[in-house]
C-alpha cells in the first residue's frame, strides 16, 4: 500500500536501473572485459543522456509538487542539503579513485544547483517555464562551444578549461529538463496524474517502485558494489 505518486517512483526506478546498466558497461570497459570505447559509442551516449534527462525531469516535477508557487523551506533544505552533501561525497571519492577524471559537476551537482536556481521560477506558469527551457536550449545551440573561460565557470557551461570528467552536466544546457519537469506539473495535474491515493501493485511494480523510492542511496552504493564485485572476480580468477 502506498500514498505516493506511484508512476513517479516507477520512472525513478527504471532510471536508476538504467543507470546501473550503464555503469556496469563502464566497469566492463574499465576492467578490460569490453572494448575501451564501448560507452563512447553513439547508442550508449544517447542512452546515458536519456538517463540524465529522466532524473532531472523528475527532480523538477518533484520540486513543484513539493512546493507549488510557495517554498516549504524546511523540506527544501533537508532534501537539497542531502543532495548537495552526496554530490560533494561523490566528488571526493572519485578524486581519490580517478584523480583528474573525478566528477566535478555531475548529475547530483546539477540537481542541487538547478533546485536552487529554480526557486526563483516557482511563480512562473507552465508556458513561461517551457519557453524559458527552450530559450536555454537555443542559447546552448547558438553560443560557440567551448567558450573561452576559466576553470571556475565549468559548472555553468562548457569552457576551454573544462577538464575530463566521468560525469559532467553543466547548468547550460542541463537545467532544461529540470525546468521542463516543473512546466509539466499543471498538465499532469489536469490529467489527474498527480493524485496521491492508496493503491495495491503487482510484485514487479512494487520492486520497481522500491528502487525509485530509494534511488539516492542506490545511486551512492551501486558503483562501490559493482567495483567490489569486479575486484573480487579478478582476485579469484
Amino acid at each position: 500500500m502506498s500514498e505516493r505518486i506511484l508512476w513517479i517512483d516507477l520512472v525513478r526506478g527504471i532510471s536508476i536501473l538504467a543507470m546501473i546498466t550503464f555503469h556496469f558497461a563502464f566497469d566492463l570497459m574499465y576492467f578490460g572485459f569490453a572494448k575501451s570505447d564501448l560507452i563512447y559509442q553513439p547508442d550508449w551516449r544517447l542512452f546515458e543522456r536519456m538517463i540524465a534527462f529522466s532524473f532531472l525531469f523528475i527532480a523538477g516535477l518533484s520540486l513543484f509538487i513539493a512546493h507549488g508557487p510557495s517554498i516549504n523551506w524546511k523540506s527544501f533544505i533537508r532534501r537539497y542539503g542531502v543532495t548537495a552533501v552526496c554530490a560533494a561525497l561523490i566528488s571526493i571519492v572519485t578524486y581519490i579513485l580517478f584523480n583528474v577524471d573525478m566528477i566535478r559537476f555531475g548529475i547530483l551537482h546539477a540537481i542541487a544547483v538547478s533546485g536552487l536556481i529554480s526557486l526563483l521560477l516557482l511563480k512562473l506558469n507552465s508556458l513561461s517555464l517551457t519557453l524559458l527551457a527552450f530559450l536555454i536550449l537555443l542559447v546552448n545551440l547558438l553560443i560557440p562551444q567551448p567558450l573561452q573561460g576559466n576553470y571556475f565557470w565549468q559548472w555553468l557551461i562548457y569552457t576551454t578549461e573544462t577538464p575530463n570528467s566521468l560525469d559532467y552536466r553543466p547548468i547550460i544546457p542541463w537545467i532544461t529538463p529540470f525546468i521542463l519537469g516543473m512546466a509539466s506539473h499543471q498538465l499532469l495535474k489536469n490529467w489527474g496524474l498527480l493524485e496521491t491515493k492508496k493503491m495495491t501493485t503487482h510484485r514487479e511494480l512494487s520492486i520497481l517502485s522500491w528502487f525509485g523510492k530509494n534511488s539516492l542511496i542506490i545511486y551512492l552504493l551501486h558503483q562501490p558494489i559493482l567495483f567490489g564485485g569486479f575486484l573480487l572476480f579478478l582476485q579469484i580468477n
